[in-house]
């Protein structure tokens, strides 16, 4: 397609379709290194370290408010700074970015995206609430599935990852619809009492 693209330069509808095939190259090698990805990191122990969820939020947040091009909405970091969990800080902000950005998506213009975390005795809650429509019931239980997507962007991996990753560090993730609207993630993962 590039070598077609070179030698037909004058050629804008040729130029256009080698475009579109680039394009769908590129997409298909990210889904599978995507997918290599994943499996490689089954492959062995994720280390768990003692990780504060709210500077994970923070560093998500920052992340996220980098992209100009998206929905305008406001993220509020509600995480108490003394909850820690066991898990892998760079993945837990992969998921957290994942997780914001599907709200965000969600979300009307000027909408309010909260993050907040909830202890008990062995473990922490970190909640992320949206103001959006709020998911279907029909496709619920398709939402961890690989490649399932309802957007027109992106290859359907993001929950599939996430829930995965959440997995190995020991915790769980649960969807939910509140009754007056917006969608309520939670993250439930084990507790760490080593830097609290």
């Amino acid at each position: 397609a590039q070598n077609l693209r070179e030698e037909r330069e004058g050629d804008g509808e040729l130029t256009e379709i080698s475009e579109q095939i680039l394009d769908q190259t590129k997409r298909v090698s990210r889904i599978v290194q995507s997918l290599m990805s994943f499996a490689h990191s089954g492959s062995h122990l994720q280390a768990l370290e003692p990780v504060c969820l709210s500077e994970v939020a923070q560093e998500a947040i920052g992340l996220l408010s980098l992209n100009r091009r998206s929905v305008e909405v406001e993220f509020f970091n509600l995480c108490d700074p003394a909850h820690w969990v066991e898990g892998d800080s760079q993945r837990l902000a992969q998921v957290l970015i994942n997780l914001l950005s599907n709200a965000r998506d969600a979300s009307p213009p000027g909408g309010a995206i909260r993050v907040r975390s909830e202890a008990s005795e062995h473990t922490v809650d970190l909640v992320v609430e949206d103001e959006g429509s709020g998911i279907p019931k029909a496709i619920m239980d398709q939402l961890f599935e690989p490649f399932f997507t309802t957007k027109g962007k992106g290859f359907g991996l993001g929950l599939f990852l996430s829930q995965a990753s959440v997995t190995r560090a020991g915790g769980t993730v649960k969807l939910y619809n509140h009754e007056d609207g917006g969608t309520l993630t939670e993250l439930r993962l084990p507790r760490s009492y080593g830097m609290a």
